[in-house]
């Protein structure tokens, strides 16, 4: 820990609070100083600030970092801020263009920091299906992968000769765009070979870039199963050299999370580049028209039953198959959640949700879409507070804040300071040789970004549930965002667009 400089006047102190660094194991009282966007003092000296905050008997650490947020638009980064992120990536899907996406975060600003990957799907899309594009290209937001899942060219067909080489040729514009990898959405585009995914891993190895994959099949039935999917990720980051990102563990291995995990473990274990990440639900998302919602065989495949599926836009859960299918039919691209387990009632499913959440060296993530209008459209617009006829899953309200309630408070599975570094240094770690950014984000120490939350650990938990998904998380007490102070005394500064562009190199 540093020291003050004589004289400095910070433009934030955060002054008495029980500062916890991930990286360090710093974990004791101290002072932190603020100026120009970053940490410039982490001591127990008294410091001078232009705002000082007394933040005894609250927790200081670095905001928490989310891998997979869809929801790159200004409410959907409000709303995180309550849940104690500061950066939120859209790396599953991805999107394309990269350049146009970038452009229209800084001209319109964001709350919280943002970045993308290269959306592979949004380039099969495009490619394959041409008149699909916009002024002939892909428009970047997830409107348009997910409005387009009902077109079974793009998503069943193999792609081969010209096609491939489309795809090919967009994903790696992206990536000298600075795309953060490769997002791999294998599920929405279950036609695609293991051939074309090879070339796609061999593009993520030759820019030293991860891919970040939904894996093919949702489904617990062999031959096709998700078990079989992430043996064979693991041979692919085993051919070609290429960190494998596997995107929400705790969903896509629904009740094989046991055997799957010994797969990921074992493979680590041979030192091959595989990671992952979970969400604490156990409950996903996604569009109700996406292949891995086939009605025909969706109950044998996921273990589940028609009642474990509602529709977000009016909160409504199904009860039988033909209502299930009508819905599909109707609106394709409506989103859908579906309750894999029951970690709530069932004991047996929060064992099995802790081995994917609590995953050595996984980072938490949300998976959260962005939020939904009555006519299951996403909303893109400013207004705060949430706009009461807007919906969603819970977790794109309070995912890392239940993580700190349940996990570490209530049932003390995980200590503070491993669930901090679990909710933000891991993702770091993860992500910097790709994105030397990261490099300076996930940890609270002298020279880092000021990306930094302070909460109450008596109460700080999340308050939305699946029938009232717009109730924000409680217990964030101030969050800031490259210095600039978004959510002071749990109130949002509307005025505040202070995050900042997360962005791999860009090559000539």
């Amino acid at each position: 820990m540093g020291t003050n400089k004589a004289n400095e006047i910070y433009d934030v102190v955060l002054a008495n609070g029980r500062v916890i660094d991930p990286e360090t194991y710093t974990d004791g009282i101290y002072n932190v100083g603020v100026k120009g966007g970053q940490i410039m003092a982490v001591t127990k000296d008294t410091l001078k600030g232009k705002d000082v905050i007394d933040v005894t008997g609250l927790i200081v650490s670095p905001g928490f970092i989310d891998t997979h947020a869809h929801g790159q638009n200004i409410l959907s980064g409000r709303v995180q801020a309550y849940d104690g992120v500061t950066t939120g990536l859209e790396l599953e899907g991805g999107i394309l263009p990269i350049d146009e996406f970038y452009d229209n975060c800084s001209k319109e600003g964001r709350p919280i920091n943002y970045g993308c990957s290269v959306g592979w799907g949004y380039a099969r899309c495009v490619t394959m299906c041409p008149e699909l594009a916009v002024n002939g290209k892909a428009v970047p937001e997830s409107g348009f992968i997910f409005g387009n899942l009902g077109v079974e060219h793009w998503v069943m067909d193999k792609a081969e000769g010209a096609d491939l080489e489309g795809i090919l040729g967009l994903v790696e514009e992206g990536l000298k765009q600075g795309g953060v990898g490769i997002g791999v959405a294998w599920g929405y585009a279950p036609g695609a070979t293991l051939t074309e995914l090879d070339e796609i891993w061999k593009l993520a190895a030759k820019y030293g870039r991860p891919t970040y994959t939904h894996v093919q099949n949702l489904s617990m039935v062999e031959p096709n199963s998700g078990y079989k999917n992430h043996i064979e990720l693991v041979g692919l980051a085993a051919a070609t050299g290429a960190q494998t990102h596997i995107c929400h563990l705790n969903s896509t291995s629904l009740r094989d999370i046991p055997r799957i995990r010994e797969v990921l473990k074992n493979a680590q274990a041979k030192g091959l580049p595989v990671t992952t990440e979970a969400y604490v639900w156990g409950a996903g998302e996604s569009g109700i028209g996406a292949a891995e919602f086939d009605p025909s065989d969706i109950r044998e495949r996921l273990a589940i039953d028609w009642s474990d599926l509602t529709l977000v836009k009016g909160l409504h859960t199904f009860s039988s198959k033909e209502e299930f299918v009508k819905a599909r039919t109707e609106g394709p691209a409506d989103q859908v959640i579906v309750h894999f387990l029951r970690e709530d009632d069932k004991p047996e499913d929060m064992a099995l949700l802790d081995m994917s959440v609590l995953y050595p060296g996984a980072s938490i993530c949300t998976d959260a879409l962005p939020w939904v209008q009555p006519d299951g459209k996403f909303y893109y617009g400013k207004e705060w507070p949430i706009p009461e006829n807007l919906n969603n899953h819970p977790r794109a309200t309070g995912n890392y804040t239940r993580f700190l309630r349940i996990w570490a408070r209530e049932r003390q599975v995980i200590s503070w300071m491993d669930a901090i570094r679990q909710a933000s240094l891991n993702a770091c770690l993860i992500l910097e040789e790709g994105c030397p950014q990261m490099k300076k984000k996930g940890r609270l120490q002298e020279g880092m970004d000021a990306d930094i939350i302070v909460f109450d650990p008596n109460t700080v938990g999340e308050k939305a549930t699946f029938t009232s998904p717009r109730e924000l998380s409680v217990g964030m007490k101030h969050v800031i965002v490259n210095g600039t102070l978004l959510i002071r005394d749990e109130k949002l500064d509307t005025n505040a667009m202070p995050g900042q562009a997360v962005r791999s190199p860009i090559v000539a």
